[in-house]
């Protein structure tokens, strides 16, 4: 498999992180060292020790260069949304906070690309591992995944003022109706993937299951925030033996105003979490259909992503898989109704 696009995950140089400490932190700030963290397939990150009066200690992420939006989706290797999720993350950061949910402290976002043609942020360090460390015990991580139930609850109390994804300055880019929201991500994953011939026809097939039930989403009328990624990566834990706690949900990039079962881990997730969640699943014919639709929808995404934006081919298979089989699922789902 060759790859369309290349460098999404891109380091900087000594000299550029300098510009950025100097620019944001003044000219008097030292930087003591830094390190570019492993892990990371979208955003480039960071840690950088500082010597300066307010913080010692930072993290740099960097977001992937993109097309100037006005171009189109034409050479551009962003979705629309990822071209303007970092500069939304503060937004989405202080709403968690407000929420009563731990998050980090953004210190600075810039978007301007007057310095450098990437969004960037800075945000203080957190000391914490993450919640899938070898280190934490199964009792403790079944205590995690409660606190992470409430907060997640928490969270999808959250209302928005429409479907979609928020922007950096407050406002959404979105519709008043769930179903638009599906069917342009939908249709916007279908048209990058046949540029590059991946999958053929299952694009539209999977516009047209959003397209042709459209009345089925549009059942769910209240946008909540969902984090859209929330995996034990991205939760942030703090505190040692009896005394762990979640110190941060981290990567709220990809949040946007959804139905609140569309965040995948409410399918996933062990029974402690659910436990502190306290809310059922819509265990309604409709509700099963809309899970199950959503899943299709992730899993050929990420399978397009695998394959062409992050070059890993096998997850890519892996999900291509997946979303053939879900797709066949669905079509004995709606069995009953043809």
């Amino acid at each position: 498999m060759s790859t369309l696009f290349t460098g999404l995950h891109r380091a900087i140089t000594t000299e550029m992180v300098h510009l950025l400490v100097e620019n944001n932190f003044g000219t008097a700030t030292k930087v003591k060292g830094y390190a570019l963290l492993q892990g990371g397939l979208f955003n480039t990150t960071y840690r950088i020790q500082l010597e300066h009066a307010d913080y010692s200690d930072v993290i740099l992420r960097l977001a992937p260069e993109g097309t100037d939006p006005l171009m189109g989706d034409t050479d551009d290797p962003l979705f629309s949304f990822e071209r303007t999720m970092m500069a939304a993350e503060p937004v989405v950061y202080e709403k968690y906070q407000k929420a009563g949910i731990p998050a980090p402290n953004v210190i600075v976002c810039d978007d301007s690309g007057s310095v450098i043609p990437r969004t960037y942020m800075f945000m203080e360090f957190i000391p914490s591992r993450q919640l899938d460390h070898s280190s934490i015990s199964l009792s403790e991580k079944e205590r995690l995944y409660r606190q992470l139930g409430e907060y997640t609850a928490a969270m999808h109390q959250i209302e928005g003022t429409s479907f979609g994804w928020p922007q950096g300055d407050g406002t959404m880019k979105g519709s008043d109706r769930w179903s638009e929201v599906l069917i342009a991500f939908a249709q916007e994953t279908a048209s990058k993937a046949a540029r590059v011939g991946y999958m053929p026809g299952v694009g539209e097939q999977i516009t047209n299951m959003f397209r042709n039930h459209r009345e089925l989403f549009d059942q769910v009328t209240v946008p909540v925030l969902v984090h859209n990624d929330l995996w034990e990566a991205n939760v942030l834990i703090h505190g040692e033996n009896d005394t762990l706690s979640i110190a941060a949900i981290i990567d709220g990039d990809r949040s946007m105003f959804a139905d609140r079962e569309f965040e995948a881990i409410l399918s996933t997730a062990p029974p402690a979490f659910h436990e502190g969640y306290g809310q059922p699943l819509d265990m309604s014919d409709q509700g099963l259909a809309r899970r199950h639709a959503y899943r299709i929808l992730s899993s050929y995404f990420n399978a397009y992503v695998h394959e062409y934006q992050v070059d890993q081919p096998q997850d890519g298979q892996r999900f291509h898989q997946r979303t053939l089989d879900l797709m066949e699922q669905w079509k004995i789902m709606l069995e009953p109704y043809q």
